[in-house]
């Protein structure tokens, strides 16, 4: 029975070659977006399951309070990771992590890199796989690097044992010594280091009160407790410590510790957001639930599409359906017969949507969002067996439920004296058609969305010249000088600057009070003529005075956000104090900065005057089109005079021409989804006019003899479809504001959301596809010889 089923099903798919290709073939595709939508949840769902020990491993976070409400934070004070390894019993490790950053040199190539001061049981406590040697740093010289970073700098030759320099300031080095070299850990790891030393490295530098007994900086603290039963004990132990940090930070009080489990802890920041995590986070949630729901609507789309065509398959296969039941064939056989021919078309497609996946998808997926690697796994984990089985269940039972139980219920009788008349459409093919139309919709106008937010915030004014300004990082006023004065001799630069903090560089937050009102701001010391360099907008009063004491003791600039939220209806003049001992009387008030970029709520802003030493930053001003040709020759400069450090210069648009990156890459994800979801939608458009006409092709060719136009026999045929589309449009292009505005909203707060005009445009995009896709099949029906049709009926 079985090898007759077979050969029936084969027989079948043979008759209807083109329609079940195309079929296959979308359904392959639907399906390889569901495995690239899968792995990008995986991702999250198993962030830093390469450490063995994830399950006993927590990050001790502050739990901040300000004006009654609680945040927590993902950094603790230097100190208590001692205190923690002195007096509390039940915790077995701890271990303290901190990023950093140098200029090294192996041989005589010299590069800067970001590295991590960690403690010396870092990667006994975290799982990392040694290619050479052990994370062994028992000694302060020695240091654990990358694969990547070994094979980039010491070629073929083993790394284990080569020395590495770390060039320090004023012409200063330090030695160290490779200890192992590490295999670069997943994607998905909270680790993403090439380069590991010991903490206690960083206290080496000129600041004293940055030392491992510090209660005012911060660091990221790992504590590893076998017992679980024993983490209340912990956190409570933990406790009497804020007194410590309350006591030196009056401007940070913190009302507990807590216990933060290293499993899904990447995630978790991510989804909330949380300030002051140092570590790799998890993708946001709006990218994980967007291109599920993607995945997940574009496989419907393919079911339905499959569903149609089987409909208008088994429309030509009513005799043999009626002899089979004549012959003893019951119900349960044919149902039987038609979901298998089904599950054979999905089973096919599944496996080619493997291979789409795996060799054009994810690669595809890779190169938009390097942060975020993808690697397909079929066989290792359980898991994906069970989403595939499940898909192809979910797929062959969803398209092929309808038709088998359906069409096997109609009476042989009826069939075969020729009294069933199978075609046209009802209202559950046309809520099909609506649904695809629908869904195809939404990913049209995601499209148009997100290509309007990012001519939006290229355009943003942030409040700041972003396009015409590069800086690099000097050590005090002597080196400052001396790179300001080569650099002075270019005739293309406009204005050269110094300052200790500068936007998206360094700054620091702290509360201001201003009589009863207190808020925290983010605060920035800066140099002579900061303002006309950056390109701050003054709305009132005036910039600070050159080498003017007062200025630096009494006076400061703000935003006018932060005088708005101090109430200040008279901003010049007014007192505001710091730290609850220290005034200051505001000068000027510039526009709003926008010193997060688009990606968080603007901050207040306060600038300082910062002391006549203390420059940390250079900035030079140019025009757009000189700025390229600028920063070369501040290279070439910097190589001159100071050939052992390596030469750090930034755009100041980086900021913007990563939120447009995210937004073109998000753009090339829909429009491809779009474009696949819309072809299929036209596909299942062409095979329901096809059924419709079968049913119409009498009354087509009486009203031709009648006289009938063209025109009046489109419409007759038309008109529930153009129905359906108006009410599609209507579907989609709610889904696609309130999908893009979702997306938007959990990337950026600043943002356009879709505009009339992209609804719109979406919407025509629609009705020409449909237009297209059946154009000539209607032209050919209202052009047939009516004689021929009445003679067949």
């Amino acid at each position: 029975m079985l090898k007759n089923y077979l050969l029936i099903t084969v027989r079948s798919l043979l008759k209807n070659k083109l329609y079940i290709f195309i079929n296959i073939i979308g359904m392959a595709i639907a399906i390889a977006c569901c495995i690239v939508a899968y792995f990008n949840y995986d991702f999250n769902v198993t962030f830093d399951h390469n450490h063995l020990n994830r399950g006993t491993i927590y990050r001790v976070n502050s739990v901040r309070e300000f004006q009654k409400e609680l945040t927590s934070f993902g950094v603790v004070p230097i100190a208590l990771g001692n205190a923690i390894s002195q007096n509390i019993a039940d915790v077995d490790e701890v271990v303290r992590y901190g990023p950093n950053a140098g200029n090294f040199r192996i041989g005589e190539e010299l590069f800067n890199t970001e590295y991590n001061d960690v403690d010396a049981n870092f990667f006994t406590v975290f799982t990392f796989d040694f290619v050479e040697g052990s994370g062994d740093l028992s000694d302060k010289s020695k240091i654990c690097i990358s694969e990547e970073l070994a094979i980039k700098y010491f070629g073929r030759e083993k790394a284990l044992g080569k020395p590495v320099t770390q060039m320090l300031d004023s012409g200063r080095t330090r030695e160290f010594t490779v200890a192992g070299v590490f295999k670069q850990p997943p994607t998905n790891s909270s680790f993403a280091s090439v380069a590991y030393m010991r903490y206690e490295n960083a206290f080496l530098g000129n600041d004293p009160e940055y030392n491992e007994n510090s209660w005012r900086y911060r660091n990221t603290t790992f504590v590893q407790i076998k017992n679980q039963s024993r983490l209340a004990a912990v956190e409570s132990q933990l406790l009497p410590y804020t007194e410590n940090n309350n006591k030196i930070r009056e401007d940070f009080i913190i009302k507990k510790f807590e216990l933060d489990p290293l499993e899904g802890m990447g995630v978790r920041d991510s989804y909330s957001e949380r300030p002051g995590t140092w570590t790799r986070e998890g993708s946001p949630i709006a990218a994980v639930v967007g291109i599920g729901m993607m995945g997940i609507f574009v496989l419907l789309i393919a079911c339905f599409n499959l569903t149609n065509t089987a409909v208008a398959i088994s429309s030509r296969r009513l005799k043999e359906i009626g002899i089979r039941k004549v012959m003893g064939s019951s119900r349960k056989h044919l149902i039987f017969q038609f979901i298998g021919e089904t599950t054979l078309i999905c089973t096919v497609a599944l496996l080619l949507g493997i291979v789409i996946g795996e060799y054009v998808l994810v690669p595809a997926f890779n190169e938009l969002w390097p942060e975020i690697k993808l690697i397909p796994h079929y066989f290792d984990r359980p898991n994906f067996l069970m989403f595939i089985v499940g898909t192809l269940l979910f797929t062959s039972l969803l398209a092929g439920s309808y038709p088998a139980f359906y069409i096997s219920r109609f009476q042989p009788i009826s069939i075969l004296k020729g009294k069933l008349r199978f075609g046209g459409t009802n209202i559950f093919t046309r809520v099909l058609l609506w649904l695809q139309f629908g869904i195809s919709l939404t990913a049209i106008v995601c499209s148009f969305a997100f290509t309007d937010n990012a001519k939006y915030q290229r355009e943003f004014d942030l409040g700041f010249d972003k396009s015409g300004l590069v800086f690099t990082y000097v050590n005090g006023r002597s080196e400052y000088e001396t790179y300001r004065n080569a650099l002075a001799a270019n005739p293309d630069i406009i204005a050269i600057a110094g300052s200790e903090h500068h936007l998206y560089s360094s700054s620091f937050n702290d509360p201001i009070k201003h009589e009863d009102k207190e808020i925290e701001v983010d605060i920035l010391n800066v140099g002579d003529d900061y303002l006309k360099t950056v390109g701050l907008t003054l709305k009132e009063g005036r910039d600070f005075e050159k080498d003017s004491e007062t200025d630096r003791k009494e006076s400061v600039i703000i935003t006018e956000g932060l005088a708005k939220k101090l109430g200040l209806k008279n901003a010049i003049g007014s007192k505001v104090t710091w730290m609850d001992t220290v005034q200051y009387y505001v000068v000027g008030v510039v526009q709003d900065i926008y010193n997060r970029g688009l990606w968080d709520q603007m901050e207040p802003v306060m600038l300082r005057y910062g002391g006549k030493d203390d420059v940390t930053h250079i900035l030079v001003k140019a025009s757009t089109s000189n700025l390229i040709s600028v920063n070369q020759f501040m290279e070439q400069s910097w190589k001159e005079l100071f050939p052992n450090r390596m030469y750090v210069g930034r755009y100041m648009d980086e900021e913007m021409i990563e939120a447009n990156t995210v937004n073109n890459n998000i753009v090339v994800m829909f429009v491809f989804l779009g474009t696949i979801a819309l072809m299929l939608s036209a596909t299942g458009l062409f095979t329901m006019v096809s059924l419709n006409i079968i049913k119409k092709m009498k009354e087509i060719g009486v009203r031709k003899v009648l006289g009938a136009s063209v025109g009046n026999i489109s419409k007759v045929i038309n008109k529930e479809f153009v129905i359906i589309l108006i009410l599609a449009s209507v579907l989609g292009s709610f889904l696609g504001w309130w999908m893009s505005g979702m997306l938007m909203s959990s990337i950026w707060d600043y943002y356009r959301t879709v505009t009339a005009i992209s609804l719109l445009t979406s919407s025509l995009i629609l009705f020409t596809v449909c237009a297209l896709s059946i154009g000539y099949k209607i032209y050919s029906t209202v052009r047939v010889n009516p004689a021929n049709v009445l003679r067949e009926e």
